[in-house]
């Protein structure tokens, strides 16, 4: 994924999410230059931030950026605000 006007618009405009031809879903973050990327065959999640390459050394899962996304998709999904 590149850091293009026209895939930030279309994240924009289909409900935050663009998936691509392999089945992954990426997302983005307001104000932040990452791609959050989810394979749904794996259920996996990926980031491109510095805090997600490095985790293995502070032994985390995700990033703030992952977490935030699973944030915003479990109160779209459940209606909460």
């Amino acid at each position: 994924m590149s850091n293009h006007p026209l895939v930030e618009k279309v994240i924009e405009i289909f409900d935050g999410v663009l998936i691509d031809e392999y089945g992954w879903e990426h997302y983005k973050v307001v104000g932040k230059p990452y791609d959050i990327r989810f394979d749904r065959s794996r259920l996996e999640w990926a980031c491109d931030c510095p805090a997600f390459k490095f985790r293995r050394k502070h032994k985390i899962r995700y990033c703030k950026h992952i977490l935030e996304v699973q944030e915003r998709n479990y109160k779209r999904r459940y209606n909460e605000s």
